[in-house]
């Protein structure tokens, strides 16, 4: 006799195993520092992000896309939607913006790039811990 004729329920030929790690976070790894996804996909997704604050999609769609690539290269078998749920994307998606913002902030300054007045007023915002 087999255990499912016990409990009268399918098991699956082969379990995969959930990987031991925090996907999202490794996958904004994935999708930084990949030279090819990062030109393609991810620069894009964050400028179009840019010219229409209010238009998440733009960098919903890239994490779906990037989540793809990512299971791909790392040959993982687990189906995306398993790996990262709506609310998963929904959060990375805030992580990004929130960096990319930080990013677009620190380097605001009345004066042209390269000059002396901008190094004296970058500096100055480094050294007040802006």
């Amino acid at each position: 006799m087999k255990i499912n004729e016990f409990h009268d329920m399918d098991i699956p030929d082969e379990i995969v195993p959930k990987p031991d790690y925090d996907v999202a976070s490794d996958l904004l790894i994935f999708m930084r520092n990949d030279p090819m996804f990062y030109r393609k996909n991810f620069f894009p997704a964050v400028e179009t992000y840019k010219e229409n604050d209010k238009d998440t999609s733009p960098i919903e769609n890239m994490i779906k896309g990037g989540l793809g690539q990512y299971c791909q290269k790392f040959n993982i078998l687990n189906p995306a939607d398993e790996l990262m749920g709506e609310g998963d994307i929904k959060a990375l998606t805030q992580q990004i913006i929130q960096d990319e913002m930080e990013d677009l902030a620190e380097g605001n300054s009345p004066h042209k790039k390269g000059t002396k007045k901008y190094k004296k007023h970058m500096a100055a915002i480094h050294a007040n811990g802006g």
